[in-house]
């Protein structure tokens, strides 16, 4: 499955925000279904990259990758910082497909939310062209609500993140 990216490619591959964390452990960290895990491990990856979702909660259904320190920071193993890229970038999670949007829980209702510092959404913000990102979140909203959508969400649980507490909540999503 295919979802339209938000983040233009030329401005993505400048970027220095995605496949980075800052700890070990984060809620950015993507998430991966049985079904993509299945098909990265096709293409000849190691399945040791990948952890269960949650210590906590075991999924059977979902997986996080396993990141890996570089420099100061840790990445994903997918990623490839000589390159700036993606190594998986065609069978890449739906989880990476959202960003720079996520999925978040907060007083029992679930949000799309926004990673603000995303230098796209910031430039947006900035510009004064946040109609930009409200008109993504309604087509991701239908989208997550249709049934391709729900079964992306379902395939997924794990995806949905206790909200951080710094991210902009857009929409809340009625399932």
């Amino acid at each position: 499955m295919q979802l339209r990216t938000f983040v233009p490619t030329e401005v993505c591959l400048k970027c220095d925000r995605c496949c980075r964390f800052t700890n070990k452990v984060s809620p950015w960290i993507p998430v991966f279904s049985v079904k993509e895990v299945e098909s990265i491990l096709q293409k000849g990856h190691p399945a040791s990259v990948f952890n269960k979702a949650n210590s906590e909660e075991v999924s059977e259904v979902d997986v996080r990758v396993k990141v890996k320190e570089f420099e100061d920071f840790y990445i994903c193993p997918f990623f490839d910082p000589e390159k700036n890229c993606c190594n998986i970038y065609p069978v890449r999670s739906f989880d990476c497909m959202l960003y720079p949007f996520l999925l978040v829980k907060k007083d029992g209702s679930v949000y799309i939310a926004v990673d603000k510092e995303c230098p796209y959404v910031k430039r947006l913000y900035d510009q004064d062209e946040k109609w930009r990102i409200d008109k993504f979140v309604d087509f991701l909203a239908r989208f997550l609500l249709s049934s391709k959508g729900r079964e992306e969400i379902g395939s997924h649980p794990s995806m949905i993140a206790e909200y951080p507490g710094n991210l902009d909540l857009l929409k809340e999503i009625k399932f």
